[in-house]
């Protein structure tokens, strides 16, 4: 039996679950991979089987959604542990037997999220959740939590006052990366399939919770892209996002009286539309800047021509400088990095995933913050959070 089972829902990503896949089997090589493509139609389920026969692809034909096609492999799940896991992620070595570990020493603790962060190094808030209660929810979107992110009232939705490089309790634990004791689902069962996406780790939480576990942060690193295969331009993203809190208020604070509920509604609804508005004005800024970065790629020499021919063909990528370098990826870099340098390509088969992703932290947190590219020999891909080359 193995101690992990992983569940990855897949939906037009094949390269960015490959990258996934292959830090996860460097982490735990004897995982139980169980991958739900919800109708992709970029050849993914095909590409996959090919490239991981260990792994159990099941190919919807349909778009199921993020909890229902969770909960189609859950009863596949062997593991005495469950990771339900983004494809759009990637997890450093140290990061699932930390999991394991913790969970096996912790009885009480029923799901653990991690320490994520963005593509850039950036601490990702939405690794540390309380529960949004109505009073949680409105400091949050009144924008006082980003004010006053030290303050206890104030900064409680994202945890802000609390340090994120310490272990400590949560409520919500991220369905990106979602770590859940197997009794556990035993006992409360899997995503509630009301939610369509968004809003089902938060419930699932939740009931953990309810059963008498409890659910932890711990500063384990993994990098997650955050949305590469959503449209979020699209009003129906900002109708499935906000409408995922509607299901929750419904289904947990009914008591709260109607006057309540229809201003719930109100804010929901305006933030719905602003949200929509923003993105599409955010997208349209995006298209019209030049993000074209000077970028150094660190690994074997005998790699730097193949890096150099796909930089040249980078939409975002340029003036490439090479740093020969293996094992341990701060010694490699030190000094080597001039203030022209805004991107930096990693050779993933000469550095670990621990080395990469503790670079990119260490950066982000003195606020250097670079654009990560990781190449793999492989795969043959050199991949960004904003490309695939």
């Amino acid at each position: 039996m193995p101690a992990v089972s992983v569940i990855i829902v897949s939906y037009k990503v094949r390269y960015y679950i490959e990258q996934c896949l292959n830090s996860v089997l460097r982490s735990v090589p004897d995982a139980q991979i169980l991958v739900v493509d919800n109708n992709s139609d970029d050849g993914s389920v095909e590409y996959l089987r090919e490239r991981f026969p260990q792994a159990e692809v099941i190919a919807n034909d349909f778009n199921a959604g993020f909890g229902k096609a969770n909960n189609m492999a859950l009863p596949k799940a062997q593991g005495r542990y469950v990771l339900f896991l983004n494809p759009d992620t990637v997890v450093a070595e140290r990061t699932i037997p930390g999991c394991i570990g913790y969970m096996d020493e912790h009885p009480e603790v029923g799901a653990v999220g991690v320490r994520m962060q963005h593509g850039n190094g950036r601490f990702a808030p939405e690794s540390r959740r309380s529960l949004p209660t109505p009073s949680v929810s409105f400091w949050h979107m009144t924008g006082l939590g980003k004010l006053f992110p030290k303050s206890k009232v104030f900064g409680k939705y994202h945890c802000t006052y609390l340090n994120k490089d310490m272990e400590c309790p949560i409520d919500v634990v991220s369905g990106a990366y979602m770590f859940v004791r197997r009794e556990a689902l035993d006992k409360v069962g899997g995503f509630d399939e009301a939610f369509f996406m968004y809003g089902e780790d938060i419930d699932l939480s939740y009931r953990i919770l309810q059963a008498g576990y409890q659910n932890r942060y711990l500063p384990l690193p993994i990098v997650h892209y955050k949305g590469e295969s959503t449209n979020k331009t699209s009003y129906r993203y900002a109708k499935v996002f906000y409408d995922a809190m509607l299901i929750f208020f419904n289904k947990h604070f009914k008591r709260y009286s109607r006057l309540f509920a229809l201003l719930v509604r109100i804010v929901v609804g305006c933030r719905k539309i602003g949200t929509f508005i923003g993105q599409n004005i955010h997208a349209r800024s995006l298209r019209l800047a030049d993000f074209t970065e000077n970028c150094l790629y660190v690994g074997r020499k005998e790699t730097f021509a193949d890096v150099e021919r796909m930089i040249t063909g980078s939409t975002y990528l340029r003036n490439p400088q090479f740093v020969e370098g293996a094992d341990d990826a701060g010694s490699a870099l030190e000094g080597r990095i001039d203030n022209g340098v805004k991107a930096v390509i990693f050779d993933t088969d000469a550095f670990s995933y621990d080395a990469i992703l503790y670079w990119m932290y260490s950066k982000a947190q003195e606020g250097r913050r670079y654009t990560m590219g990781l190449y793999s020999a492989k795969t043959g891909k050199l991949i960004t959070e904003d490309e695939v080359i």
